[in-house]
């Protein structure tokens, strides 16, 4: 009898054990996988739809969270939720917008920003390239530029067209067999004008002009630059409210010849 209690005893440790060796090795790997939380910052928002040329009212406006990393010259910051100054930041922020007129739509829960506002404070050019981009200006003309429409605040998607041999997508004899197909790509999408010329605010005609200046991340700058030396750049007028970005970017590729034709049945 001492001998079976002897070995359930043993049995019932060896168990303890190693439920305690399962605890501490899933405490170990939860620490080690942990993902620290994303440091979040404050905006002004639009609870609603704010329609172009109305008056702003203060249930027109609220706050949101973002990424820290998103946050650039461009918003109207405020203290975090939990700041015990937010809620007299918020305020005064209400104090300086509230009766104002929007210059453009504010689609709902999109950020407001100062220049969205009538007689909004100068701001400085440079304060309104996000942190980390840079300014780049481009040469525009009246088709490229959509007649027109494209104005500071306007968000643009940006396609190259270049044959294939070109963009490097093809060498050696498959470049001669390729002969001059031409590809069309969005390369950049959901891009921010911050300028047309040297027009940064909604308040002045930004009519005739010839650039227009985008604020970019530094590679996506130089990818621009580096585009137009290689083939045409076609700039594509987003809706305000439209602010998705496609994963799978839209892409054709025609060639000369019944191709095309084949090419233009497929969008039929």
């Amino acid at each position: 009898m001492k001998t079976d209690n002897h070995t359930k005893l043993a049995v019932v440790a060896a168990v303890l054990v190693g439920l305690f060796a399962v605890v501490a090795v899933n405490k170990y790997i939860a620490a080690k996988t942990a993902v620290a939380p994303t440091p979040k910052a404050s905006i002004l928002v639009a609870t609603m739809e704010i329609k172009e040329g109305s008056e702003i009212g203060e249930e027109m406006l609220g706050s949101a969270e973002i990424p820290f990393d998103s946050l650039s010259n461009m918003h109207i910051a405020l203290p975090a939720k939990d700041d015990p100054g937010y809620q007299k930041a918020l305020s005064d922020v209400m104090e300086k917008i509230v009766k104002r007129k929007a210059k453009r739509l504010i689609a709902a829960k999109t950020p407001v920003f100062w220049i969205d506002i009538a007689t909004e404070p100068k701001t400085p050019f440079a304060d309104l390239i996000a942190d980390g981009h840079r300014a780049v200006t481009v040469p525009v003309d009246s088709v490229s530029s959509v007649c027109g429409f494209i104005k500071p605040g306007s968000r643009i998607d940006v396609v190259l067209t270049a044959t294939e041999e070109k963009l490097g997508l093809v060498t050696g004899q498959a470049a001669r067999d390729a002969g001059s197909r031409v590809v069309s790509s969005v390369i950049l999408q959901n891009v921010p004008v911050i300028a047309t010329d040297r027009v940064y605010d909604l308040q002045s005609e930004s009519s005739g002009y010839g650039t227009i200046t985008l604020s970019l991340p530094t590679k996506a700058a130089i990818m621009i630059v580096q585009a137009r030396t290689m083939g045409q750049i076609t700039y594509l007028l987003r809706n305000m409210r439209d602010t998705k970005t496609e994963q799978d970017r839209s892409s054709v590729t025609v060639a000369p010849g019944n191709s095309f034709g084949d090419t233009v049945k497929a969008f039929q």
